[in-house]
């Protein structure tokens, strides 16, 4: 699983090198009678650090070394532009547990030194345990970066819709709608993003350049295009509820001019208000992956993702035809034409982001 997740298990001993290689080739870190993949303490010290640093990617096996040698391998795997895990148990472990990016002391056998050295302790001294906690953290840092691509994605969306309305002399959104839909579609998805599960063949990813962020990987190209795909929704929305107003007159016969027009305008900031919220939890199950489809993902597996989902469009709902939480949110009743005017905007985004998803793993394929 290690090696399938990208790790390369280098064997370091003190023991002779006959025995250092029997070992190795028993638990697969390299080939039987690979002697080429083998090295000595005492072929290491006739070695220069660059020397050294030039060949250490050969070597998978160190037999008969000492502490300072191990130092010396450590610090040559880091000049070679890998991130070095080391563990260790003893005393004469400390000095390369502490140069290694991560330095993993052992909870039973370790010594308080070598404890005092590292940064992670073992409380089983199981080596398994290490690629456990490992797939741990790709799924933290993958759900970290699904929360933020989503909150990203929905503010950059709101930012934008504000920015050209304004420009526009429109008046789509009030200030208490950005506020209910940021307490209520915001925060419960972007929680429950961060339970969901580790998806399939996350072990089999490569593992993250040092240099890497939340934002790497296409996360930063997917918050902007999906918040511009947000912003375009809902105005949109508004635009078509404005320039076709037959649909209002048609139901209130007589109405005069001036009351046609504030009503309409009451339907346009309803429907742009409940498109905004409605698309942004369809777009949460979008960032359930950031090049997976959802189909393969799995859109209901997560049960607290899912009761997120419903108490967020419940509360979104309860405001819009609740008498007198209306009134207060100044949003009109929409009749059944305007609610699938408003369903059809939101879920467009789902099948338009599966779309570039598709493209860009066609891309990434060739």
């Amino acid at each position: 699983v290690a090696k399938e997740a990208g790790i390369r298990p280098i064997m370091i001993t003190g023991d002779h090198r006959d025995t250092a290689e029997a070992i190795a080739a028993r638990l697969g870190i390299i080939k039987e009678k690979d002697d080429a993949a083998v090295l000595t303490g005492a072929e290491l010290n006739q070695m220069s650090d660059d020397e050294f640093a030039q060949k250490v990617t050969q070597y998978s096996v160190y037999a008969r070394v000492s502490p300072e040698h191990k130092v010396r391998i450590v610090k040559a795997w880091q000049k070679a532009g890998k991130v070095v895990a080391m563990t260790g148990d003893g005393v004469n472990d400390a000095p390369a547990l502490k140069q290694a990016d991560i330095g993993v002391g052992m909870g039973i056998t370790g010594t308080e030194v070598s404890k005092g050295a590292s940064d992670m302790v073992l409380a089983d001294d199981n080596f398994a345990t290490i690629v456990v906690a490992v797939e741990e953290g790709r799924k933290v840092f993958s759900n970290i970066q699904k929360a933020i691509q989503y909150l990203l994605a929905a503010n950059l969306g709101e930012v934008l819709t504000l920015f050209l309305a304004t420009l526009w002399g429109w008046d789509t959104l009030l200030p208490i709608h950005l506020l209910w839909i940021n307490l209520v579609t915001d925060t419960f998805p972007a929680i429950a993003l961060g339970m969901e599960p580790a998806e399939k063949g996350l072990m089999s990813h490569k593992p993250r350049g040092k240099n890497s962020n939340f934002f790497s990987g296409g996360v930063l190209s997917s918050i902007i295009y999906q918040g511009i795909l947000e912003a375009a929704s809902v105005l949109f929305v508004y635009w078509a509820a404005i320039q076709w107003p037959d649909h209002t007159a048609a139901n209130t016969p007589g109405m005069s001019a001036a009351a046609l027009s504030q009503l309409q305008h009451a339907d346009a900031l309803t429907m742009a208000f409940a498109t905004l919220g409605l698309m942004q939890l369809f777009h949460a199950f979008n960032v359930k992956s950031v090049h997976q489809s959802l189909f393969k993902v799995g859109a209901f597996k997560n049960r607290v993702f899912n009761w997120a989902i419903l108490l967020s469009f419940a509360l979104m709902m309860v405001i819009i035809v609740v008498p007198g939480l209306n009134d207060i949110f100044r949003v009109s009743h929409l009749d059944l034409y305007q609610w699938g005017i408003v369903l059809a905007s939101s879920f467009a985004i789902i099948p338009v982001v599966e779309i570039v998803k598709a493209i860009q793993r066609a891309m990434g394929k060739e």
